[in-house]
């Protein structure tokens, strides 16, 4: 018997057999095999390669021949070298199956997207190893439908590992497996709330910050949405030069168009006012008006409301438009000499504009008539404008949005105090306040005189008061989970929205 790594008679050293556990005995012929290797774009490789056939001599083993594999190049019933199959396994999970396939058909590498999909399921997933900081964040799988649960290492800032579903019960028997988890970084929903008290109860919980100030700038906007008739009326601050008897632009200069015509909207509102209001005097119901004028119950209702007709033509006249942000430049422009419509509508367009030219036409007909205001024309003020006057860093507003903000504090008090319990709170959490009680304290003042729905937010506040003490507290944030929500994002498109959530994780895991 031949020693183990001994020389046969060919003067080739002997290697076991795989299966076998024993030494070779002889060579007896050899054989070849074509392979495809990585190679310039453009060109087909091939190698022919003979390599030996040997005879295993042990008895018992199964496998009596097998042909000898070259290390780092070959590998059994492969058609592909191991550094091709790393390159096109890597390609598989940039770009996923069929945006991976359509790539190498213009490499001229022949592969399908199915084996593509199998490379990528081949791999093992990573190990999730220890993990004392983790971030927690919900995705959508089908939006408005099916919602999965991403975590993250906020140490690494790498996925760990992805659930089937957002509930608390699925994220606590998670953290039931992992006891080493101390911090979990989060947002203000109340299924992660959950499901970390019960999985990880040792774990300190933080809120992030930026939700919460998002979370106080949606119930700023509902608060001001709600007093919205107070932003139709026309502001004294002017930006510029005014006369001592500005004269304003009347209600019947609108209801016209720029041809002088009544604007089909203005009509319609005004025929429809009539029309509900002499139903309404018969004694017909809402619900009946609604069916025989082809009307929702909400618009009907809001008809009812309105006595005068002016109360809906505030709104109607006043629509916010694409050309809004920018009327202050084109009256500055006008008034230096630029009178060309298009070239107007092509500085506009650099600075963001996207209507067309026909827009900045209607806008400037007054203009040419000689209609030309006496004063800067101010902006519309929106909903979404004044909250983000209310939720930007006083220091940062303008002098002339300031006194904007001022003057629709002395025309309603209600937004007064809504403007200083926010900037209360939004100073907290951005500068990491929470000195004397401070969070403790603006909870019990908005629950004791502010508007409901900054008492609505309170309220979930003082629920999650221990994650949001914490988020004042210390330097944790989630966003390394935000960021990979986005890649997430990223990968859903290039899959084309039709990958099953196993083929989904592992990309989201083994994707670099």
């Amino acid at each position: 018997m031949p020693r183990p790594g001994s020389r046969c008679d060919h003067g080739q050293r002997r290697r076991p057999v795989p299966d076998a556990g024993r030494d070779l005995r002889r060579c007896t012929a050899a054989t070849s095999g074509r392979w495809r290797i990585d190679r310039s774009p453009g060109r087909r490789v091939r190698i022919e390669l003979r390599a030996r056939r040997l005879v295993c001599g042990n008895e018992d083993c199964a496998r009596r021949t097998f042909a000898e594999q070259i290390p780092a190049l070959t590998r059994r019933h492969a058609r592909r070298t191991e550094t091709l199959t790393a390159h096109v396994t890597d390609v598989a999970l940039f770009l996923g199956g069929r945006p991976g396939s359509r790539l190498f058909q213009r490499m001229a590498i022949d592969t399908c997207k199915d084996t593509l999909l199998r490379l990528i399921r081949a791999l093992p997933l990573p190990s999730s190893g220890l993990m004392p900081h983790l971030g927690v964040d919900e995705f959508a799988v089908r939006r408005g439908r099916t919602y999965a649960t991403i975590l993250i290492d906020m140490t690494t800032h790498r996925p760990i590992d992805v659930l089937a579903d957002r509930a608390a019960a699925t994220f606590a028997s998670w953290l039931r497996d992992h006891p080493e988890v101390r911090i979990i970084c989060r947002d203000r929903a109340g299924s992660f709330r959950d499901g970390a008290q019960a999985g990880a109860p040792q774990a300190r919980q933080v809120a992030d910050a930026w939700h919460l100030l998002n979370n106080l700038a949606q119930a700023v906007e509902r608060v001001i949405g709600r007093h919205r008739a107070d932003l139709r009326e026309p502001l004294t601050t002017h930006d510029g030069p005014t006369d001592d008897d500005p004269r304003p632009e009347g209600h019947g200069r609108t209801e016209l168009d720029i041809h002088g015509r009544p604007r089909p909207l203005v009509a319609r509102t005004r025929e429809r006012h009539q029309q509900i209001h002499e139903r309404i005097a018969r004694g017909d119901s809402l619900r009946a008006i609604a069916r025989d004028l082809q009307l929702s119950r909400g618009t009907v209702n809001r008809f009812a409301r309105a006595e005068e007709v002016d109360e809906l033509l505030v709104a109607a006249v006043n629509r916010p438009t694409l050309i809004d942000d920018y009327r202050i430049y084109l009256h500055h422009r006008w008034l230096e000499g630029c009178t060309n419509a298009s070239a107007l509508a092509r500085e506009i367009q650099r600075l963001g504009y996207r209507g067309d030219v026909n827009t900045v036409r209607r806008h400037l007909k007054p203009y040419r008539v000689g209609a030309i205001p006496a004063t800067t024309p101010s902006p519309r003020l929106t909903v979404r404008r004044v909250t983000d006057w209310i939720m930007r860093r006083p220091e940062h507003l303008t002098d002339l949005e300031r006194k904007r903000l001022e003057e629709l504090c002395e025309r309603n008090r209600v937004l007064e105090t809504t403007i200083e319990y926010a900037r209360r709170l939004a100073l907290m959490v951005r500068e990491r306040r929470n000195e004397h009680l401070a969070l403790d304290v603006w909870i019990a003042d908005v629950r004791l005189d502010g508007q409901r729905e900054l008492r609505t937010l309170a309220n979930g506040m003082r629920r999650d008061r221990a994650a949001i003490q914490a988020a004042l507290t210390t330097t944790y944030t989630s966003g390394a989970v935000e960021g990979n929500v986005t890649r997430i994002k990223l990968l859903k498109r290039q899959m084309y929205g039709r990958a099953n959530f196993d083929l989904l994780r592992r990309r989201i895991l083994l994707s670099p």
